[in-house]
């Protein structure tokens, strides 16, 4: 595989790559309810007796979990589900030595950036593991802004051999690879849509996307990707903008990014519907006015983070999600 991926080439970034740092460092105007104490019960289990994972979260919404890489660690990674890849810092890999495969442009809202392309042996969180994966080695000084201890990212290509839940109430996370924990979970079961232009993905798993309802904005459902690495709504589609938006400013520059800087604005308040679930009153932010062009060309409507909700389970394998307000 080492020839296979040595032309520079375009991948879709997660919003973890644009946002983070101004999520959690400038949007302090944006609250999401706390979790109720009496929520946060002791010795919570994952459903179906799955083993679940303890992870540390940072804020109520960034999720940390302890991740062991070619038999080295472990070492904290943010899990995102919004990442097509795996993420590793470059001093990461400097310690356990993925082999390298070439180069790659990966593109964000606001972002243009190189990274390489490499492969490990086995990558393990928890008691699960896959060998072999793909992932993304690049300079994540942007994302260790939230805390100085995260070394990765971990993406799609490990999560999407499971089934996911994140349980914000009880502040544990579950993986399962047998079924039984979609058994014993219980709420409505969203579809996942498809995106517009699925070739783009090629040959990476397509984003986690539901349909949502967002009154006073659009006819029909926007598409907005399920997002677990970002703890603020965002909304890219065009003609949403608002006379009342507020100005929040731009991002940071980043070495590897080309110089390119994004504005955002916050959004009025909005309902919205997923399913039979409406959440009242919720925060949009929107980029706004970029120093040059950016080059992407954003295949969903917005992003919608799963820490707006007590859990989220997601099934990668029957397309579907599960969200609990």
């Amino acid at each position: 595989m080492s020839g296979e991926f040595t032309q520079p080439t375009r991948l879709r970034w997660s919003s973890v790559t644009t946002l983070k740092w101004l999520a959690s460092a400038s949007l302090a105007v944006i609250l999401f309810p706390a979790v109720p104490p009496t929520a946060l019960r002791a010795e919570a289990h994952c459903p179906g007796n799955v083993v679940s994972i303890r992870p540390r979260f940072v804020g109520h919404a960034f999720i940390l979990v302890p991740v062991m890489l070619n038999n080295s660690g472990p070492y904290e990674f943010v899990v995102d589900t919004g990442a097509q890849l795996t993420m590793i810092d470059r001093e990461l890999a400097a310690e356990v030595h993925p082999e390298r495969l070439g180069a790659t442009h990966v593109t964000g809202v606001g972002i243009y950036a190189d990274a390489e392309y490499g492969q490990l042996e086995v990558l393990q969180a928890g008691t699960y593991s896959t060998t072999k994966p793909l992932v993304l080695i690049q300079d994540l000084g942007w994302v260790r802004k939230i805390d100085r201890n995260i070394r990765g990212v971990l993406g799609e290509n490990f999560l999407e051999h499971f089934d996911l839940l994140i349980d914000y109430s009880h502040r544990i996370l579950c993986l399962d690879d047998t079924k039984q924990m979609q058994r014993q979970v219980r709420g409505i079961r969203v579809a996942l849509a498809s995106p517009p232009f699925p070739e783009r993905n090629l040959p990476f798993r397509e984003p986690l996307i539901v349909p949502v309802n967002v009154r006073d904005v659009a006819d029909q459902p926007l598409l907005l990707e399920l997002d677990s690495g970002i703890d603020v709504p965002v909304l890219f589609k065009s003609g949403v903008q608002s006379p009342a938006v507020s100005f929040i400013g731009t991002s940071q520059s980043h070495r590897n990014a080309g110089e390119i800087r994004q504005a955002f604005a916050v959004l009025p308040r909005w309902d919205i519907q997923i399913g039979s679930h409406t959440l009242h009153q919720i925060t949009f932010m929107t980029p706004v006015a970029v120093d040059k062009d950016v080059p992407v060309k954003p295949e969903v409507d917005g992003v919608l983070p799963t820490s707006l909700f007590r859990s989220a389970f997601v099934s990668y394998a029957d397309h579907f999600a599960v969200l609990e307000p």
